[in-house]
């Protein structure tokens, strides 16, 4: 299925067909990718003045009045690909295939929600693979996706949702859709959605408190509690109803009601609480013990993988500089610093997590070198910083990395750059990073905001990937929606075989997971020394922090960027002060347990 219709490679570039006329008040024009040979969505055909943008199908139904069985130009741009004039005799009930060259690495596939998805191809007389085209339970855009699976079925939910009749439903939508290859669509196709609805069908509200305010949701997963029954958890957020995007004035877990299909209220929070479940959970054992890690933009948050950690917030760890237990300041960060000044990274509870305008702000500000920091994205081309807005981080075996995809704020784009990194650990490095979609066309920029990745549907090993954003003018600039298509969400999928390497691989004694066996690596063995449950600086993946893991340390040290001398601890000086702890190391140890990227 990747390379559908691939043998239209090396022929004409255009062709008009003869075929049976499908319906006959329209001439089709189908756009297809020139190098997979599949439709192409989203391109904008303009004509005579007219602009007109294919479906999920790649087709057009054209059938302006005066311009059929005529010869036309039609121009044809779409963010990502080539520009390009096609001379067309626009026959009713005829076909015309043109096609456009991709210049971006990620292939754009369809729309997942909204009204008309399939519109053209319905019109066309043409089969749509999704079983409502037209309209689905009232949707006529759909914000910023959260996914998990959940009982053996996905289950989708999104934040605020227009309706095509009325006005919305601001209280979290849902959904479900069965997985592929149980039931569900080949996910290059599209994705069947099963709607949550109210008594008139429309799409339903997935949260709906007598408290006034938008609810939004983030931080999806799912744990088992302690009767062995499958939960589903995320963080809720109530919003101020007169300034949603800037005031939370309420938020905690949320548990969904099988029964009622909808979330309830589980844990409320102080609006204080440090460390909360955002962004999008992905899962990991390391050391024998299972997380679940979250990543706004880079994994920051994690917690054990077992009911009565996820229902204390005291357990909750954020990965951060700061000194344990503070909160972040401005003006004057708690940075916890080792001997040499440098920051200590680390997992630390009840404390706050650095997001990515705290750490840039950091580094603008000499408290950090961003060279030194694990969260220091760069195009890969170029050297140019990438700062980070949202992202979505999975292990993938093909890369036998972790892999982000994340969109970037102040891009060529304001938020439509999105881009491909990896990393040897969830922590980091995460450093190098190549674009892989655009929506970057002057006065016509576009967003693609909050991107989400689909790991249950990657194919061939993971070297296919899926991820979609929200598509919106909201922040663009750009005052012309696309019809349709405007606040929806859009699918696209990469071929990973095409990026280059971008990982270093993980050096042992790296416990800070910025690239470089330090000091700051010494700080973190000694605070982790002799936790048995802690992973903290387990070098050898044995579930415990010991002598050994400081010899692994020792042997690999080499300084950072910014040490022009560094100096390792003498094994005199630092072995005498942990040779009886050495000795604790040489008894019975528990079998070796390895790292499995969950």
């Amino acid at each position: 299925m990747h390379r559908l219709l691939e043998i239209l490679r090396g022929c004409l570039l255009l062709f008009t067909c003869g075929l049976p006329a499908l319906a006959q008040d329209y001439h089709a024009i189908q756009v297809l990718d020139s190098e997979t040979g599949r439709g192409v969505p989203l391109v904008k055909i303009q004509a005579n003045g007219q602009d007109y943008f294919t479906d999920s199908n790649g087709l057009l139904a054209f059938g302006t009045q005066g311009e059929l069985d005529q010869n036309v130009d039609f121009s044809l741009s779409s963010y990502g690909y080539t520009s390009s004039v096609w001379p067309l005799l626009t026959t009713i009930g005829t076909t015309s295939q043109v096609t456009i060259q991709r210049e971006q690495f990620a292939e754009r596939l369809y729309r997942v929600t909204g009204k008309g998805i399939y519109q053209d191809t319905v019109l066309l007389g043409q089969i749509a693979p999704i079983q409502k085209p037209l309209i689905n339970a009232n949707v006529k855009g759909q914000d910023s996706v959260q996914s998990v699976i959940y009982k053996g079925q996905l289950h989708w939910f999104w934040g605020d949702t227009l309706y095509d009749v009325g006005f919305g439903n601001f209280r979290t939508s849902g959904a479900t859709s069965q997985i592929p290859g149980q039931g569900g669509l080949d996910p290059a196709v599209g994705v069947d959605l099963s709607y949550y609805v109210d008594a008139a069908g429309s799409s339903k509200q997935m949260m709906p408190l007598s408290q006034p305010g938008p609810v939004w949701i983030d931080g999806l997963f799912t744990v088992h509690d302690n009767s062995g029954r499958e939960v589903m958890l995320t963080h809720y957020s109530r919003r101020d109803p007169k300034n949603a995007l800037g005031a939370q004035v309420e938020h905690g877990l949320a548990r969904f009601n099988d029964s009622q299909e909808l979330f309830q209220r589980h844990q409320v929070y102080p609006l204080s609480a440090p460390i909360v479940a955002s962004g999008h959970s992905f899962e990991h054992t390391l050391g024998g013990q299972e997380y679940i890690y979250f990543a706004e933009s880079y994994p920051n948050i994690r917690v054990k993988k077992n009911w009565n950690d996820v229902n204390d917030p005291a357990q909750w760890e954020a990965f951060t500089p700061l000194i344990e237990g503070s909160l972040y300041d401005p003006a004057d960060p708690p940075l916890e610093l080792d001997f040499q000044g440098k920051p200590v990274y680390g997992w630390k509870k009840n404390t706050q997590p650095m997001n990515t305008d705290m750490m840039e702000q950091l580094a603008q500000n000499g408290f950090i070198q961003r060279d030194e920091s694990p969260f220091r994205l760069k195009d890969f081309v170029t050297g140019d910083d990438v700062r980070l807005h949202r992202a979505s981080v999975y292990w993938n075996e093909y890369r036998e990395n972790w892999i982000m995809i994340g969109n970037q704020a102040f891009g060529d784009s304001f938020l439509g750059e999105v881009w491909f990194a990896e990393a040897p650990t969830p922590e980091g490095p995460w450093e190098n990073a190549v674009k892989v979609v655009t929506h970057h066309d002057g006065a016509e920029n576009y967003t693609l905001y909050n991107p989400k990745q689909h790991p249950y549907f990657s194919e061939e090993g993971g070297r296919y990937i899926y991820f979609e954003g929200t598509y919106a003018n909201t922040f663009s600039g750009n005052p012309i929606a696309t019809p349709l298509y405007d606040y929806n969400q859009v699918m696209y999928r990469l071929d990973l075989s095409l990026i280059p390497s971008l990982s270093m691989a993980a050096i042992p004694g790296d416990f800070g997971h910025n690239g470089f066996v330090d000091s700051s690596d010494l700080a973190i063995w000694k605070k982790g020394y002799g936790d048995n449950e802690s992973s903290i600086a387990d070098a050898d993946g044995d579930a415990d922090t010991d002598g050994e893991d400081f010899l692994t340390w020792q042997r690999n040290f080499t300084g950072s960027a910014s040490l022009s001398a560094a100096r390792v601890p003498e094994p005199g000086g630092v072995l005498l002060v942990i040779s009886n702890l050495m000795m604790l190391s040489l008894k019975r140890r528990p079998e070796r347990v390895e790292r499995v990227p969950a």
